[in-house]
Order: C-alpha cells, then structure tokens, then sequence
C-alpha cells in the first residue's frame, strides 16, 4: 500500500483546526502521518498542539499558506512519503475522502483534489470555477463526471504524488499567499502532470468570500493575488509572452477598480497597480504591514 502524509496549515484558527483534524482521525483510510505546519499562531495553537503526540508539528514564522505548504511537502517528501495529502486549516473532510481519492481511476502520477463543497449550502461549490466553454458553481456542475480535468481548489484536499514533487518541486515561499496555489497547480501542468478533481472525494469548506470584492482591510490579500498572477501567465505562456499578457491583463485590472462604484475604489486602484508594478520589478518581498497601499489606508482611518 501506498504511504500517504497529510500535511494541514494553520494560523490563529484553533478551533477550525481542531475540527478538521478530528475529520482526518475517522477517515475510512487513514494517513499514515500527520503533520501540522503552526505559522507562528499566538493564539494557544502552539501549547495545544504539544499536548498531541500522535501529530508531528513544524513550527516557524508566519510564511503564510506559500511557505506553510513548502515547509509540509517538502519535509513529508523527504520523510519517503508516496503521496501527500494537503489541506487548509478550515477544511472538514468526508469520511471516505481520502479512500475515494485512492480509488479514482488510475491517471499516473499527478494531482489529485477532493471537490470543496461549500459549508453553508451543500449543494453549491465552495470555489467558482469558470472556464470558456463550462462553469462550475454547483456540486452536480461536476458530479456528472469521474474526474474533471484542468480543474483544482488547491490546497483544500490536494492529493500530490511523490514524482510529481520530485519533479516540479515544493511551492514557492516567496508568493506567500493567493496565488500561490494556483502558480503550483500550472507549473504541474507543464510539466504534463494531470490536475484533476474527484467529485466522489468530498471536502466541506467555508466559501470564497471574494466574490464580490473583499471589504477593507481586508482587501490586502488581494494584493498578493495580482503580484503573484505574472508567475501564473508565464507558466502558461512562456517567460517572455507570460509577461505581455500579465501587463495587458493587470493595465485592464487596475483600470477597471477605478470605475467600480464602491466605497474604497480609489484604495482598490492603488492596491492592483502597486501590486502590478512590484510584480515586473520581481519584488515579492512585500508582506501585509509593508504594503504601502494598506499603511495608507490605515493612516487615513485612524
């Protein structure tokens, strides 16, 4: 049998990873380990988590879900692991989700993901996904099929093959978070590595509250999404047209927070074109109190 690691990230959220731990103990097929990467939690994380013997904790700074992950993959790949098995925090999964990854057709070595259904409503994704030609919004958008290609909500129940690893490498610290995900899931694909969803492997999650534009300021994070999508267009175009396209789409991108009719448009135009600009300067140094958008936003509304 295949020995399989599930490697969760937290960060300040003990009770949702209390939760999904205890999801993971009454799986139908159990990993072999877990292991906990804590990201510098202040809030009773870190004393809890030495109270639980049968988990291995890692430890270190706040590198957010970019760094948490490298540090998880990267050490469960060393430890001799065939498959790893990744997840978020505020994940529950099904009892049978990780049995159904393991009995999902056969596709070689690649990536394997749960669907992330959403916690609030059942029947609705936890993620939209929208493609040319198909968008998935609802569970039975993906149930109609046994696998469905090109599609993934990393790192929410992300089942990852060792030669896939060995291949393409751990995710990349530097991107911190949103976006990193997505970077890892392309740099896969071009590899020629299969990125699939299962939709018998069923993960609960909160949805993705950016749907509509992130309040302030919380909106930071949105920061890190456009920075780090010239990393996602040049795995997809090339390093040189990759970087053509991020330009035309981040212009647009910024252009189009000007015209929104909300409350801080003019904070969301100067958060996407300082994002864009420190993206072709390659300064992925940046992290949410060094933000100059963010400090300024924060001056203003003392």
């Amino acid at each position: 049998m295949k020995r399989i690691a599930a490697v969760v990230v937290t960060y300040n959220r003990l009770n949702d990873l209390k939760i999904c731990l205890a999801s993971l103990h009454t799986q139908t097929r159990r990993a072999d380990a877990i292991y906990v990467v804590n990201n510098g939690s202040t809030d009773g994380t870190d004393e809890w988590l030495k109270t639980q013997p049968e988990l291995i904790v890692l430890t270190q700074a706040n590198l957010g879900g970019a760094g948490g992950f490298a540090t998880g993959i990267e050490r469960t790949f060393q430890d001799g692991f065939d498959d790893i098995w990744c997840m978020d925090d505020d994940c529950i999964a099904a009892p049978d989700a990780l049995e159904n990854l393991l009995l999902s057709p056969n596709i070689g070595p690649a990536i394997k993901n749960c669907v992330s259904i959403s916690v609030k409503d059942h029947e609705e994704l936890a993620f939209y996904v929208d493609r040319p030609n198909q968008s998935y919004r609802k569970v039975t958008d993906m149930t109609q099929f046994d696998l469905v290609y090109g599609v993934a909500s990393l790192f929410n129940g992300t089942l990852i093959s060792a030669e896939v690893i060995r291949t393409i490498g751990i995710p990349d610290k530097k991107l911190f978070i949103w976006g990193d995900e997505v970077e890892y899931m392309t740099r896969a694909q071009k590899m020629g590595f299969p990125v699939v969803t299962v939709p018998t492997s069923v993960f609960y999650h909160p949805p993705s509250f950016d749907r509509n534009g992130i309040p302030w300021p919380g909106a930071w994070k949105q920061y890190y999404a456009v920075r780090n999508q010239r990393r996602i267009f040049q795995n997809m175009y090339g390093s040189k047209y990759g970087i053509v396209v991020f330009l035309q789409w981040s212009i647009r991108a910024t252009l189009q927070q000007a015209k929104e009719k909300r409350q801080n448009r003019l904070y969301n135009f100067l958060l996407y074109g300082e994002a864009a600009f420190d993206s072709l300067l390659n300064n992925f140094r940046k992290r949410p109190e060094t933000i100059f958008t963010v400090r300024l936003y924060r001056y203003m509304h003392k």
